[in-house]
């Protein structure tokens, strides 16, 4: 039996039965419960799929009405659905069932096909029945209501689906103009082309259903298409179960395309469908991580004589049952395919902007100081970080210091990837422990410059030797009373110097040679996370500062963390340039970068032919995006005191001059930054921007966005500092393209 499925404006469209008792989402928008009939208000979640919540919930049901007949009516997500609908099957051994879900998961996925389910400890979904809903109701109401974040989610079960059955709706995702009108534009705009979406990927999910409703033909096995490396996934947490499909897609997509037949084009085309869904991966791929997966997936319950069953695809409407592929081979198409998915090519060009305000990243220079400082301090210290996928460079730097804060005398090996500051900050900490603590850089961090760092620790008694990917380093027994190290070329080696404090020893920090700290400010930031967790800071003389345990240095405290101002100057950047693009939300205002804003509208205001010199001492990473904003302006710029950009991810003053040019824009080097003439210039039609990986130049790129297209390489990079870059990017109105290059096939 299918439900009836209805579709409705507003709750108030609904007639809810006399004799119905309505469970619903805690979470849910206020002036949307207040449309129930005196609803049961419940906190959705895994935590509800319990046998103890469900006797908890059977009696708040039993308390509004202990006579047949009854209604049961669940309003909210899938774990909402799942607890209400196993409810309904047991209680008084069966009463009527109605879904209203409120997300879009739950609308083309869950609330159909009658699966319900608890869990059983750790264990997902072990308990169930298979109970259909006589009615679903689809209210658009509550769609308009979902975060977008809800929206994409949602959006891959749909697009899972369409792929299943070769739906026409695939047109949709075909056209990146159309996409991201799906993907963020109000429901009122895109309400005819989700309802096309929704309804075709309901159609395709309740005609397997009828064809096979207690999953005893193989045939629903194919609604797991993505599901078996996408569960892998989800249970390192970090990603939701939206996403974590939607990288079981594209390595489903690889997999397809060596091993059944997929065409390239269509495994190329089935990954840009996915790529605005794709969401950097919250680990890294390392052996640890790879047992993880490993045995995640060799627990799935899925199997035929022991083998390991998987959805792959012949191509779109084409699905295949194979137990070809196990655990490892998952594994190893995760990894290949996310490293496509880092390196693709991006277009992109202007929309309609929808006046979004840009969100931001944490505050990375911060997170990366307070991971240090919460390893290091003997008391608590507490910081909320926000963001379920943060930058790569925290989210290495963070669980690089948690392992070493475990336990000092274990032997580690840890990756720190692209970042330097995560990578210094490491190398100091690792310096305090008596075990043995390997770590591993990426190659492009190897090749930039540690050896002040390394001579100050090695001074100060710590063993270090250089490995082919890192350092290996054996701490000091002893804290020493003094640590020297040179200035130049960054202000990094004193901060991860200073850094040690934490722990709560007294020293002085002695800065050798002529020159003060480039970037004082970025010192003064180290100085300023110190002071807020008690150490004492005493300047003895301009070269030499004394850090001791202040009188609070043994209490709990917690540190406020605040939007990241570096990511931020691409927006305000964009905000200047382009009418009706919305300056992103408020960042930190004592950054070093917070003074982009000013300089902007300095620049946007000044009178056309004027020559601005711009000294960035205190800020050198402004200087690329600051100069591709010149560019388009009819002022000229001066930028010096961004020397040290030469040892970045790239030789950034170089490479952007050489990337400006390739794209008809003409900035000139200098031998601290760039001169920028008064004429103002757009990108060439066509034009490609080379970004040599570097994440800053990624950014520079988008301050070029018009209305012509603008093709910039390796687009991934800025997983290291900003994941949400182009996914706000879409949501302001800018149109992206991706393209992905998948790997020969042997």
């Amino acid at each position: 039996m299918l439900p009836t499925l209805d579709v409705v404006s507003s709750l108030r469209d609904l007639a809810f039965p006399d004799h119905s008792v309505v469970i619903a989402d805690a979470n849910l928008p206020a002036d949307v419960l207040t449309q129930l009939p005196e609803p049961i208000v419940v906190e959705a979640g895994e935590g509800l799929k319990t046998l103890a919540r469900l006797g908890e919930l059977a009696e708040a049901v039993l308390a509004r009405r202990s006579t047949r007949p009854m209604v049961l009516i669940g309003v909210g997500g899938g774990s909402l659905g799942d607890a209400v609908g196993f409810l309904a099957s047991v209680l008084w051994r069966g009463v009527e069932l109605w879904h209203v879900p409120s997300t879009l998961l739950a609308m083309v996925d869950s609330a159909h096909g009658g699966k319900t389910a608890l869990n059983l400890g750790e264990h997902k979904n072990q308990l169930g029945s298979f109970y259909v809903a006589s009615r679903v109701v689809i209210c658009r109401e509550l769609l308009a209501s979902l975060p977008l974040d809800e929206r994409e989610a949602g959006m891959v079960e749909a697009l899972k689906a369409l792929w299943l059955d070769d739906a026409p709706a695939l047109a949709h995702f075909d056209d990146p103009a159309t996409l991201q009108k799906l993907l963020a534009a109000p429901v009122s705009e895109a309400g005819s082309m989700l309802d096309e979406v929704i309804e075709q990927a309901i159609a395709l999910k309740l005609r397997i259903v009828s064809e096979d409703p207690r999953e005893q033909r193989g045939i629903r096995t194919f609604l797991n298409l993505g599901h078996t490396a996408g569960h892998g996934i989800e249970a390192f947490g970090g990603l939701a179960h939206g996403p974590a499909v939607a990288w079981g897609m594209a390595a489903c997509a690889l997999l397809s395309h060596r091993d059944l037949g997929l065409e390239r084009a269509q495994a190329t085309r089935l990954l840009a469908h996915l790529d605005p869904l794709l969401r950097p991966l919250p680990f890294s791929f390392d052996d640890a991580t790879r047992t993880r997966f490993v045995a995640k997936l060799r627990g799935d319950k899925k199997r035929r004589e022991g083998r390991l069953i998987s959805i792959g695809l012949r191509g779109p409407g084409r699905p295949e049952l194979t137990t070809a592929w196990d655990a490892e081979q998952w594994w190893e198409a995760l990894i290949e395919v996310y490293e496509v998915w880092q390196k693709r090519e991006l277009t992109i060009w202007l929309g309609e902007p929808t006046g979004h305000m840009p969100r931001l990243p944490v505050d990375k220079s911060r997170a990366q100081r307070f991971a240090v400082i919460q390893a290091l301090r003997h008391a608590p210290v507490d910081f909320d970080t926000v963001d379920a996928t943060p930058p790569d460079d925290v989210r290495l730097t963070a669980a690089a210091l948690e392992a070493m804060a475990e336990d000092a005398h274990t032997e580690l090996d840890l990756y720190l990837g692209e970042g330097a500051t995560g990578g210094r900050f490491a190398l100091a900490a690792a310096a305090t422990r008596p075990g043995i603590t390997r770590l591993r850089f990426a190659p492009g961090l190897l090749q930039r410059p540690h050896q002040p760092l390394i001579d100050a620790l090695v001074e100060g008694g710590a063993q270090i030797r250089a490995t082919d990917d890192g350092f290996e380093v054996r701490g000091w027994q002893t804290h020493p009373e003094r640590l020297r190290v040179a200035a130049a070329p960054s202000s990094q080696y004193g901060s991860a110097l200073a850094l040690l404090a934490a722990a709560g020893h007294t020293f002085v920090l002695e800065r050798t040679g002529p020159k003060p700290w480039p970037s004082q400010t970025y010192f003064d930031l180290t100085l300023d996370a110190l002071r807020q967790v008690g150490v004492q800071i005493d300047e003895l003389s301009p070269g030499e500062l004394r850090l001791s345990p202040g009188p609070t240095i043994a209490e709990p405290v917690r540190l406020e963390l605040s939007r990241d101002a570096s990511a931020a100057v691409v927006w305000h950047a964009i905000h200047a340039l382009l009418r009706g693009f919305s300056p992103p939300e408020p960042a930190g205002e004592d950054h070093p970068d917070a003074r982009f804003a000013a300089l902007a509208q300095t620049l946007k205001k000044h009178p056309a032919g004027d020559i601005i010199d711009v000294d960035l001492s205190d800020a050198p990473d402004l200087a690329p995006v600051l100069a591709a904003l010149a560019a388009r302006l009819p002022v000229g710029v001066r930028i010096s005191g961004a020397a040290h950009l030469r040892h970045k991810e790239s030789n950034r003053i170089d490479a952007l001059a050489d990337a400006m040019a390739a794209v008809g824009l003409t900035i000139s080097p200098t031998e601290d930054g760039f001169e920028v003439g008064p004429q103002a210039g757009e990108p060439a039609r066509d034009a490609r921007f080379e970004t040599h990986g570097d994440h800053r130049l990624s950014m520079c790129a988008l301050a070029l966005v018009n209305t012509e297209a603008l093709t910039l390489t390796q687009a991934g990079c800025v997983t290291k500092s900003y994941p949400g870059l182009w996914r706000q990017a879409r949501r302001t109105g800018i149109i992206t393209q991706a393209h992905m290059s998948l790997p020969p096939l042997d």
